[in-house]
């Protein structure tokens, strides 16, 4: 990501934050996906051994905002629901993965989930709406093609 919207100051992925996250997105062109693993420390805990739902909440809308963002162009999150499956402790290795579902269209929905690698237990899941801000054009559609 880098245009007028992103100063690489994102808690979740930018590089010059000093209090973030600093993860690393890679994506599924195919599946219109944009994943990332990484581990939470014990600093973001809520209850005794268990990460904040407020962390992982904030990682499903990030790996979706990226899905959007790369394969239909910059977007703002109009609203998200996430449902919680298990407890997650700090330093359990996850894996985040969010997926555009309509490639068309100002508005668009993703969906998102979170995966333990060591036991593929699905900690949380989430679907969100994105308004975009501006379409991109990715060479498809109307131009016959």
């Amino acid at each position: 990501m880098d245009n007028t919207y992103f100063d690489h100051y994102c808690f979740v992925c930018g590089k010059d934050n000093p209090r973030g996250l600093k993860i690393k997105v890679s994506y599924e062109e195919g599946e219109m996906a944009a994943v990332t693993e990484l581990t939470l420390p014990k600093e973001f805990q809520g209850w005794t051994e268990v990460i904040h739902g407020g962390i992982l909440s904030t990682l499903l809308d990030e790996m979706m905002a990226h899905a959007v963002w790369r394969f239909a162009g910059p977007g703002l999150t109009l609203g998200i629901e996430v449902r919680f499956h298990k407890p997650l402790k700090p330093g359990e290795a996850i894996k985040v993965r969010g997926v555009l579902n309509t490639p068309n269209g100002s508005r668009r929905q993703a969906e998102a989930e979170i995966i333990r690698i060591a036991d593929g237990q699905r900690i949380a899941s989430g679907k969100s709406r994105f308004l975009l801000l501006e379409k991109k054009d990715r060479g498809e559609g109307d131009k016959g093609q």
